[in-house]
């Protein structure tokens, strides 16, 4: 074979391929119509909705919650400062407004009067709620006590609803489901528990005769009373009673006192704690 043949031959055959920058090997290229990441974000997936746009689902209101509540950046000076969208739009105003703006003073002042106004007008319709359902369910109890009949026990009772007319503030002070007064029961049956307990320890401790039985005497007369007061302190104010044959010793617990006294407690370690994990952390 001539070299003119030979030079034509290599000409027909396709080039070698040479392995480098942008040309990785053939068994590692990514093959047509694979993904180079099959865990990746769904072919589609950005075009997706984040919101549900069926009918009767108000998406627009979302979207415009979304970006009401969407951070944004801004500066204050030489600083950044992150916030919500809408907030942002209102400190806009109110720069604007303290500039003189008198659209943006006007437009502020509306939606804050709005503001108040709203406000007052829900606390003012509690207030009157409240009034009535206090006053029905109380000549109810009334009633049934006046005529031998069993006491109404509803929730929330209306001696837990403390009413101010100066300020048209309603707080209930008690449970408000009937979760929250089972737990009440709860507490109270155990704060019974530790003053019977109390007694019985304080009698043991004052007729003892033993140094070491007056000791186990007073340690649990300690402890119940502790419990006592745990339980005690946290009640609302409707709810406490005094206990009897309260011990004054140092290491005893105090009436009003005891959650502080148990917080600092937990701030030492394990080992030197007065109070132990009876509690739990």
């Amino acid at each position: 074979m001539s070299a003119s043949d030979k030079k034509q031959r290599s000409s027909n055959l396709p080039e070698r391929y040479r392995v480098g920058y942008k040309r990785p090997p053939v068994e590692h290229r990514f093959r047509k119509g694979q993904s180079g990441n099959p865990a990746g974000r769904p072919k589609g997936a950005a075009n997706k909705p984040k919101v549900d746009t069926s009918v009767g689902m108000r998406a627009a209101e979302e979207y415009l919650r979304q970006e009401a509540y969407r951070p944004v950046t801004i500066r204050e000076g030489e600083e950044l400062v992150e916030l919500p969208a809408i907030q942002a739009v209102f400190r806009a105003m109110g720069v604007s407004a303290m500039k003189g703006n008198r659209f943006a003073q006007k437009t502020m002042a509306e939606l804050i009067s709005g503001l108040e106004q709203r406000e007052y007008d829900s606390r003012l319709e509690l207030f009157g709620t409240a009034i009535d359902y206090k006053r029905e369910w109380s000549e109810r109890i009334e009633y049934c006590k006046a005529n031998g009949l069993p006491d109404p026990d509803p929730i929330p009772h209306p001696d837990d609803i403390i009413l101010d007319p100066l300020t048209g503030g309603v707080k209930i002070a008690g449970p408000q489901t009937k979760e929250q007064r089972e737990q009440l029961d709860a507490c109270i049956e155990r704060r019974s528990e530790a003053q019977e307990e109390v007694s019985y320890f304080a009698e043991k401790y004052r007729r003892s005769r033993s140094e070491k039985m007056q000791r186990i005497y007073l340690d649990n007369w300690h402890w119940e009373q502790r419990m006592f007061d745990v339980i005690n302190d946290l009640l609302p104010d409707r709810y406490k009673t005094e206990l009897k044959d309260r011990s004054y010793h140092p290491e005893a617990s105090r009436a009003g006192k005891t959650l502080a006294e148990f917080a600092e407690d937990r701030k030492r370690h394990p080992s030197e704690r007065r109070w132990g994990d009876y509690v739990g952390e």
